[in-house]
């Protein structure tokens, strides 16, 4: 025999369980609802799109890459001949302030950078693209070469502005960025 104390402390908990029973069945039974239903997966909006849009939207969107890429390349050129940067990188100063020196050390570290960059780059696309005519995606074949060049290059981004600092200051930053920009957009125009 159990105390009336007990009786009465277990009876809200079967009640708490019986509750808890009930609302597992209600799901099970909205579940079993659905299952009739045929599941398709959701189509990419982006294929869509391609397949719904014409020839000349294709080649209007084709036209429009290629006319920024050709902006960001006119801009960092423009930029290049108004701040003498043939004079700079041959001399390491402008001819109106010669008493400015670039960070030598810093541009070569940045030249280092950038050309291992390139040259990854020129293995992904060019070696194991066309040369190979490998189909897997490059984190496949080579796992490494993506998350070394991106280091790489904010090393090469870095070192450009640390270099230019003393030449410009704050806005060695904007200036690298531009100019990064029009060196990356010119890849638009390689014939590969």
């Amino acid at each position: 025999h159990r105390p009336a104390a007990l009786l009465g402390a277990a009876t809200p908990a079967k009640a708490a369980r019986s509750q808890l029973m009930k609302a597992v069945r209600s799901a099970t039974r909205s579940r079993k609802k659905y299952e009739h239903v045929e599941l398709t997966p959701l189509r990419d909006s982006e294929v869509e799109d391609e397949r719904e849009s014409s020839v000349t939207q294709q080649w209007l969107e084709y036209a429009w890459r290629k006319l920024l890429a050709l902006l960001w390349i006119l801009v960092a050129l423009a930029l290049a001949v108004y701040l003498q940067l043939p004079d700079i990188v041959l001399t390491g100063a402008t001819r109106d302030k010669p008493h400015r020196q670039m960070n030598g050390f810093l541009f070569n570290v940045a030249l280092a950078c950038f050309g291992g960059w390139g040259c990854i780059a020129a293995y992904l696309i060019v070696w194991v693209k066309y040369v190979q005519k490998d189909t897997r995606e490059w984190e496949e074949v080579s796992p490494r070469a993506i998350p070394i060049a991106t280091i790489l290059a904010v090393l090469s981004l870095f070192s450009f502005c640390g270099a230019f600092w003393p030449l410009w200051g704050f806005l060695s930053v904007p200036i690298v960025f531009m100019l990064f920009l029009g060196v990356l957009n010119t890849a638009h125009f390689v014939p590969i």
